[in-house]
Formats: C-alpha cells, sequence, structure tokens
C-alpha cells in the first residue's frame, strides 16, 4: 500500500492476539512478515472505536468520511484529534452525539490493521499513514463529560430531560453556536433515540436550552447585605472548586489553593467584614463545583499539559497540578547536565536512576512506587543543592512533611494535591511504624483527616523524596519496605564552590531541561513495566543499608551459602552466636524465621535418621538483593 511520502513511514507492532508482542520501541516498517500487526499512532490522530452503536456511527462517517478500519464487532474511524480538546485513550466514553466510543491516542496507543495473517477491511485505504489529510474529528464524537447513554430512548425514560441536560452540558464545554447546538439535537432525535420527539416538542427544548446564560450570571451581583447571592456570583467569577475539603480558584490561568489568596482576591471585588468572610468560605463548600474524579495531567506554563508521561496542547479545566515550567523539546541546560553528572560521579547507571525520579514525581498513576533518599554523611556533597532545584522545578506543588510526621492523619493531609513531599535532612531514627510510610508511597487509598474537618479517603499522588546523613531504621523488615527504599549515594564533594548554582539550576532552561529529562525518565519507566532501571551503584548501596539496619539480613549476607539444608535450629543457634559475637541484639525464632522466609530460605519438614526435622531450602533470590 503506497503511503504518502509526506507523512514519513508507518510503524509497525508485531501483535500477540491483540496485544503488542514487544516494547513500541521495537517496530517494522512492514507488516508483512507479521501474523497480526497494529500501526502506531500519535498525538494529532485519534481513532474512534465502534464496538456498538455502528448504525449512530455510519451516519457519522457518511457524513464525513476518513479511513475506516473494519473489526470483528464493527470500525474503527481514524480522525486528527482537534486542538484544545482533551482526549485520552478512554473506554465506554459519552460524545455528543449521545452515544458511547473507545478513544485510542497518542504514541502509546496503536491500530489493529492485520490479524491471523490477513489486513483488515478498509475503505479510504490511501488515508492510511497520509495523516495530514485525515478529516478533523467531527463535533458529534467530541467527548462530554456526563454519562447518561442517549441511544434507543423513548417518551418515558426520561428522554426530554436527559436531551435538555446534555446539551446545556454541551453548551457549557464547549461554547458552540446556535446552530451547532440546534444540529446536535435534531441529530440525537433522528438517529439516536429509538421514539423521537415531535418537531415542535423538540424545538422548545432546544430554545429552552439556548436561552439559559452559561456562564453568565444576570440579575445577581455582588452584594454584602446577601451572602448568598454574593457566594454564587464569586464562584463563577473565580471559578471556585471544592476538592478534597480544600477551595481552589483560578488566578493568572491556573487554580490555586490558598485561602488567604482567595480573600485577597475577594477583597478587590468587594469590601466585607471579617464575619462575612468565614461565611463566605463556609458558602463556597456549597455552592463550588465539587470534584470527585482524582485523575488530572499536570498543567504547564506555555499552555500544555502532561497526561500520562505525553505532552499535549490543550486547556484541560480543573487541576490541581500545576509546573511554572515552559515546554520546549529541544532545550538543554549545561549547569544542569554538568550538576547532576557531578552528583553522580559520572555513574551512567546512577543518573538514569535520579531522571527516572524525575519522572516518576510527574506520574500522578501507575507509578513504580518508590521512595527516594539522598544519603551521605560528607558536607558539600550536592544533597542540598538537589533539594533546592526539585523545589524550584516543582515550585507550588511541592510538600515538606518529615518522615516522623507520616502516622499524623492531619499532617500527611497536606499532601493533597502534590507532587513531590521532601524531607530535608532527616533524623537517624527508628521508626516504629510504618504502615502509613506504604501505603503513601503505594499511592493506596489512605484515610485522612483535615484539620477540623471529617476524615476523607485519598490517593497519594506525592513522590517521597528524602535527603540525610544517615538512614533511618525501619522496625518493619519485611519486604514491602525493601521493595520500596531506594538508596542514592551523595559521595561527591564539591572543590570548587559556586555560590551562584541555586539561582542557574532554577533558571527557566534549566527547568525546562530538566521536565525533559523527566519526560525521557517516564518513557524509560513504562518500558521498563513501571519499574525504575536498575543500577549496580544503587542496588549495592540498599543492600549495604539493609544489612547495617537488620542483623538477620546481616547474618544471611555472610552465611548465604552455608544455610540451604541445614536443620533450622542449627541456623538460629548460629544467628545468635553471631549476634552475640558482634555484641547485636537477636530476635526470636519466630521472626528469625519470617526474615529468612523474606529472603527466599523456606522450611521444610525431612526425614534424617528416622526422624522428622526441618531444613531450610532456598527456593528465590534474596530480597534483600533488590533495589
Amino acid at each position: 500500500m503506497t503511503v504518502a511520502a509526506k507523512t514519513g513511514f508507518l510503524k509497525y507492532i508485531e501483535l500477540d492476539g491483540k496485544e503488542a508482542k514487544h516494547s513500541f520501541d521495537i517496530f517494522s516498517t512492514d507488516h508483512t512478515n507479521y501474523k497480526d500487526a497494529a500501526i502506531l499512532l500519535n498525538n494529532d490522530i485519534v481513532v474512534v472505536d465502534f464496538d456498538d452503536f455502528t448504525d449512530v456511527g455510519g451516519y457519522i462517517y457518511s457524513k464525513y468520511p476518513t479511513l475506516k478500519v473494519y473489526t470483528n464487532r464493527g470500525f474503527h474511524l481514524y480522525y486528527k484529534k482537534p486542538k484544545n480538546v482533551l482526549i485520552k485513550n478512554w473506554t465506554n466514553k459519552l460524545v455528543n452525539a449521545g452515544i458511547t466510543v473507545d478513544y485510542k491516542t497518542s504514541n502509546r496507543a496503536i491500530g489493529i490493521i492485520k490479524q491471523n495473517g490477513y489486513m483488515r477491511e478498509l475503505d479510504n485505504g490511501h488515508l492510511l499513514g497520509d495523516w495530514d489529510n485525515l478529516p478533523s474529528l467531527p463535533f458529534e464524537l467530541y467527548p462530554s463529560k456526563l454519562s447518561q447513554l442517549l441511544y434507543q430512548m423513548k417518551d418515558g425514560d426520561g428522554r426530554n430531560s436527559s436531551l435538555f441536560t446534555h446539551l446545556l452540558t454541551m453548551r457549557e464545554m464547549y461554547k458552540p453556536d446556535d446552530k451547532s447546538v440546534t444540529y446536535i439535537a435534531a441529530f440525537i432525535n433522528e438517529y439516536v433515540f429509538q421514539e423521537p420527539m415531535k418537531e415542535r416538542e423538540l424545538q422548545r427544548l432546544i430554545e429552552s436550552v439556548l436561552s439559559k446564560n452559561i456562564g453568565k450570571n444576570n440579575n445577581k451581583y455582588l452584594n454584602p447585605k446577601d451572602m448568598v447571592m454574593t457566594s454564587e456570583v464569586l464562584v463563577e467569577k473565580l471559578d471556585i472548586k471544592f476538592y478534597q475539603h480544600r477551595l481552589y480558584f483560578k488566578q493568572n490561568a491556573r487554580y490555586i489553593s490558598d485561602d488567604n489568596l482567595l480573600l485577597r482576591a475577594i477583597d478587590r471585588l468587594i469590601q466585607l467584614k471579617p464575619s462575612q468572610h468565614k461565611e463566605l468560605l463556609t458558602l463556597f463548600e456549597i455552592k463550588a463545583e465539587r470534584i470527585d474524579y482524582d485523575d488530572f495531567p499536570i498543567q504547564l506554563r506555555n499552555g500544555y499539559i502532561i497526561d500520562d508521561g505525553e505532552v499535549i496542547q490543550v486547556d484541560t479545566g480543573f487541576t490541581p497540578f500545576y509546573l511554572d515550567v515552559d515546554y520546549d523539546p529541544a532545550v538543554f541546560n549545561k549547569e544542569v547536565d554538568e550538576f547532576l553528572n557531578f552528583l553522580t560521579c559520572e555513574r551512567k547507571d546512577l543518573r538514569m536512576v535520579i531522571e527516572e525520579m524525575f519522572g516518576h514525581m510527574l506520574m500522578t498513576r501507575a507509578f513504580p512506587h518508590k521512595v527516594f533518599f539522598f544519603q551521605g554523611s560528607e558536607g558539600k556533597n550536592g544533597k542540598s543543592t538537589i533539594v533546592k532545584m526539585i523545589k524550584n522545578f516543582i515550585s507550588e506543588s511541592a510538600n515538606f512533611l518529615p518522615l516522623d510526621k507520616f502516622d499524623d492523619d492531619t499532617s500527611v493531609y497536606s499532601l493533597v494535591g502534590k507532587l513531590v513531599n521532601i524531607g530535608d535532612d532527616i533524623d537517624a531514627s527508628y521508626l516504629d511504624k510504618s504502615s502509613n510510610f506504604k501505603t503513601l508511597a503505594s499511592g493506596d487509598p489512605i484515610m485522612v483527616r483535615p484539620i477540623y474537618k471529617s476524615a476523607v479517603e485519598v490517593n497519594n499522588k506525592a513522590t517521597l523524596i528524602f535527603t540525610c546523613n544517615d538512614m533511618p531504621i525501619f522496625k518493619d523488615k519485611s519486604g514491602g519496605i525493601m521493595r520500596r527504599v531506594i538508596v542514592i549515594p551523595c559521595d561527591n564533594v564539591v572543590t570548587n564552590i559556586d555560590n551562584e548554582i541555586d539561582d542557574k539550576l532554577s533558571s527557566d532552561t534549566a527547568k525546562s531541561y530538566l521536565l525533559n529529562l523527566a519526560l525521557t525518565g517516564i518513557e524509560r519507566i513504562k518500558a521498563n513495566g513501571t519499574d525504575i532501571s536498575e543500577s549496580i551503584t544503587i542496588k549495592n548501596k540498599t543492600k549495604q543499608y539493609f544489612i547495617e539496619s537488620d542483623n538477620v539480613a546481616a547474618f544471611i549476607d555472610e552465611y548465604s551459602e552455608s544455610i540451604s539444608g541445614k536443620r533450622t535450629t542449627g541456623i538460629y543457634a548460629k544467628y545468635v552466636a553471631y549476634c552475640t559475637e558482634n555484641g547485636l541484639k537477636e530476635v526470636g525464632s519466630r521472626e528469625f524465621g519470617r526474615r529468612l522466609s523474606n529472603a527466599g530460605f523456606r522450611s521444610k519438614p525431612v526425614k534424617k535418621d528416622g526422624k522428622t526435622v526441618r531444613i531450610y531450602d532456598l527456593v528465590t533470590n534474596s530480597t534483600t538483593n533488590q533495589a
């Protein structure tokens, strides 16, 4: 099949069934040798999957013909993704036409074109690869924030009220002209409803929808004698949202959560008494839009967002995450590059992990669940400098909760809406509790309590980063802690002090370069199956830490070759002698057996001299060797 030269070549991905057989970095420009194949998409294309509602999809295709790929259940329609419309890889997403579809987009998505050795049937196959000539996604297929399906509705199903809400929401989201609203209403009535509305009935509904003043509070004004009306006007003027018991408002094209700044913005609009300010803050919790979803992109300064590692130019609406950084894929910063080489002593494996840590900070879902400790006992080793660099890069999306406050539910609430938590220069203390530490690291649900409020369930999005001279000691010696902790050695020493280094590492170009490193780090994490790249430097450093903090791990490290096949009682006695010799406090035999089990040594019964005894048997690699 001929592909237009101006669009370059197609990247074919080999499939195993319907899943990619290899990483997306492995592709071919020819599918001949692939039994099952797909093409790799990009951020400019959106594939609309019609597994259901193919009758409605057929009407849309007839009006907006494009590349059509037939499937076993329906067909895929290929379109250009419109600017300033947020589209993700959604399934069962309601669209303006009143039906649900699946979307496929981004350079991590694929479109299947070959199965069981046969190419799928195509209409307008000349557009395959000629992406510049694809038509733009029709307005009928723009996503809706609602979920109410309109297909096959009839009188008595709530048809009229559902259509009214659907059209009004469409006006709020996209600000279409009256002609477009009328067209969508007529389309749904004719092609989507099972029982269409009568013409006059439909016309009255359209007129009612168009009569609503979207984004305008006519007949409402700021009035110090009517705080309810004033709160409603301010909610609209300042675009106030209520998310996780916090008020956010829009300032300088982004959302911020700061009650003091909110009251200052109000004070510029209307002069009120302190008691009225308090009343307003309470009213806002009722009048503002309540945000119940928990999946947000990260807004950048120059009109882009980061969504699941993809950079998209679109206005995403509300998000609590903002970086005061410009996206510039071509930028390079010498100072950042040289500093990272200094910090890592030019060890490439260590630098890769630090770059992936930057990526980890910008992943708000499906991240590797790691906690990063920068450890170094000598001064002038770069720990403070990298912390300041991260603070300036993340800016208002950074939090500073110390490790010893992680079991305080009210303190943990400060992590809401943050991308990073930095604990700088933490003590080498003994941590008796670590359940919250593990839960926060994994992003699993946790109950937190805003001050003077009822508890709420949140999923932590903030990457946990700490600096220390000496590592803290966790009482919990389970594999859960070992799997999460990454110890990064800071073992270099500055010889020529640069008093302006912090300013250099926080310049606009420095931050843009850090963003590029982070995005590359995200790509590697995904290629690793949502894991951090292995580093021998970190592996050895982390292993050393767990050995030093756990005398059972130290015993295993020294005697691992002589444990397997030996009686459990004899090995425990040998461990007790080891502790006595080294001035250490031994753990009980049951705890000793549990830790050996975590390290891969399982006890099992065997017959010896006619008696049943238990011995240790090595069945897996030691978890103490995991970074």
